[in-house]
């Protein structure tokens, strides 16, 4: 295996295999939803509840059960052999405060990388009853539809969303002005959070998403639904904070992302 990306039968093993553990997770986070949870602040001011730490125990347990020579870098809990070729990366819920809330935007995010490279990523919504799916030249799913995005007309950018994280994510990375350009040459910028505006973008629903401020297992198998869905995905920002990698992201229609990287060209900061 080593020195070679899996085949095309390896990949479709995996990608069953995340399809099935995100089935697992949903119904976990689903059960703490119904009979209720604890939550308390991690050390960095943000949220976890019962339902997070329980949904990671179940991937971590199905991934062990499944693949107990592959690492794992969850949200969580400490990694598992970090120095394994194949790792898999978790968020249980992204969009802890959204859940708390009863908001249904929050999602679970399961993908595989190998060797650094994405080969698997599923975002699943459980209280949206909806799950995407994707594997490295296996195309990009919806619950067993086919995603294939259509790319804005030029005539059409004017009218395309655009959905951009809270303004403070992209102070943290000193990204501001980049911001307030959008803000300026845009009349239709919208904030969906979390990880539905990935989806969103991977149905083609939303002309991009442009997210900032945001962690590896935010974004793990958000490249891999992108792509696969004939759409295009820039990581346009790489720095540290609170000693791990921070990364902004534009991702969505070919177009659009060409658009917005121009007019983040005069305000945006990569590095």
């Amino acid at each position: 295996m080593t020195g070679r990306l899996p085949s095309l039968v390896e990949r479709r093993k995996y990608l069953r295999a995340a399809v099935a553990m995100a089935t697992a997770s949903r119904r976990a986070i689903l059960r703490r939803m119904a009979r209720g949870y604890g939550r308390r602040l991690k050390a960095d001011a943000t949220l976890v509840t019962d339902a997070d730490l329980e949904a990671e125990r179940v991937l971590r347990r199905e991934i062990g059960r499944r693949f107990p020579e592959h690492g794992i870098f969850g949200e969580e809990f400490p990694a598992i052999l970090p120095n394994a070729d194949f790792q898999w990366i978790l968020d249980p819920i992204d969009g802890t405060l959204s859940f708390t809330h009863g908001i249904p935007f929050f999602g679970t995010i399961i993908a595989l990388h190998y060797r650094d490279r994405p080969i698997v990523g599923v975002i699943d919504h459980p209280a949206l009853g909806v799950c995407y799916s994707a594997g490295l030249g296996l195309g990009a799913w919806c619950d067993g539809r086919r995603l294939r995005i259509r790319d804005a007309r030029a005539a059409d950018l004017p009218r395309e969303i655009v959905s951009a994280s809270d303004r403070p994510r992209f102070v943290l990375c000193r990204s501001a002005r980049a911001f307030d350009a959008l803000v300026r040459a845009h009349a239709n910028v919208r904030g969906y959070t979390d990880c539905l505006a990935h989806t969103m973008a991977a149905e083609g629903k939303i002309g991009a998403a442009v997210d900032y401020g945001v962690r590896l297992w935010d974004i793990a198998a958000t490249q891999l639904l992108i792509e696969e869905a004939g759409g295009r995905y820039e990581c346009v920002y790489r720095g540290r904070h609170r000693g791990l990698p921070l990364y902004g992201i534009i991702c969505g229609k070919p177009r659009v992302v060409r658009w917005l990287l121009r007019v983040f060209g005069s305000g945006g900061r990569k590095r």
